[in-house]
C-alpha cells in the first residue's frame, strides 16, 4: 500500500501482483493537524504562513523555545509562557493526528497487506511515531521508495522531490532500452567544482563523448 500525506490530504492505493487498485483520499493532511493545533491556541490564524516552518522545526519533542517564534507578546515571560502553552497544544494535536492517521490506514488495509511505502513532505513530520508503531505490528515500512535524491539538485525541497527523480531515472532505462544506448556512469559536481574551467573538470571526471547510437530518436527542431 502506498501512503501520500500532503498538506491538504492523505491519499492511498494498493499493488496485489503488479495491478493498482482503486485510490482512496482523506482530509488527513497536514492541513488537519495545523487547524487541530490552532483550535487549541489563541490569538493564531491559519493563515499564517510561518506555522508550518515552525511546527516543523520544533520537531517531536515540540520545543518550547521555537514555539515562542508563533508568540504575538511583546514581554519576555509572557512569549515564554506562550511557548509553553503551544508546546502543550502542538503535543498533543501531533499525537491526535498521527493516530488519526493510523486508524485511517487500518480502516482501508487488508489483511493480506505485506509492506506501506510512505510519501510526501508531511510524512516525515510523523515518521518516528509511524515508525515505532507498524514496527510493533510488524508490518514492514518504507520511507520514499527508497529513492535517494542527490543533494546537487535537492534545492533543499528534499523528498518532496522523489516522485520526479524517480520518474526520470524511469524515463533514462525505458529510453536506453529502446535505443540500445549504452550509458556510462554519470558522476554529478560537487561544490568544490564550481568556479573550475571546463578542461579541470573534464580531466577530473574524464568525461568521455559517446559515439551516438543508430537508433538514436531524431527530433525535427522546426515541428
Amino acid at each position: 500500500m502506498y501512503v501520500m500525506l500532503g498538506y491538504r490530504n492523505a491519499s492511498i492505493f494498493t499493488f496485489r501482483s503488479g495491478s493498482i487498485g482503486a485510490g482512496i483520499t482523506s482530509n488527513f493532511g497536514m492541513s488537519w493537524l495545523v487547524n487541530n493545533f490552532i483550535s487549541k491556541t489563541s490569538g493564531l490564524s491559519p493563515d499564517n504562513p510561518n506555522i508550518i516552518e515552525v511546527l516543523v522545526e520544533a520537531g517531536v519533542s515540540c520545543d518550547s523555545q521555537v514555539m515562542q517564534k508563533l508568540s504575538r507578546k511583546r514581554k519576555g515571560d509572557e512569549i515564554q509562557l506562550d511557548g509553553e502553552s503551544m508546546s502543550k497544544a502542538l503535543l498533543l494535536a501531533r499525537d491526535e493526528y498521527w493516530r488519526a492517521i493510523v486508524r485511517w490506514l487500518r480502516s482501508k488495509m487488508d489483511e493480506d497487506i505485506e509492506e506501506l511505502v510512505f510519501c510526501g513532505g508531511t510524512a516525515d513530520y510523523i515518521r518516528p511515531e509511524i515508525d515505532t508503531y507498524f514496527q510493533k505490528e510488524g508490518i514492514k515500512v518504507s520511507w520514499h521508495g527508497n529513492i535517494f535524491i542527490p543533494d546537487e539538485i535537492s534545492s533543499g525541497i528534499g523528498n518532496r522531490m522523489a516522485d520526479v527523480w524517480a520518474l526520470y531515472q524511469y524515463m533514462i532505462i525505458q529510453f536506453d532500452e529502446l535505443t540500445g544506448y549504452t550509458r556510462s556512469e554519470v558522476v554529478l559536481l560537487t561544490k568544490s567544482d564550481e568556479g573550475s574551467t571546463d578542461e579541470e573538470v573534464k580531466r577530473k571526471y574524464n568525461f568521455t563523448p559517446c559515439e551516438r547510437p543508430s537508433t538514436f530518436i531524431a527530433v525535427n527542431e522546426n515541428v
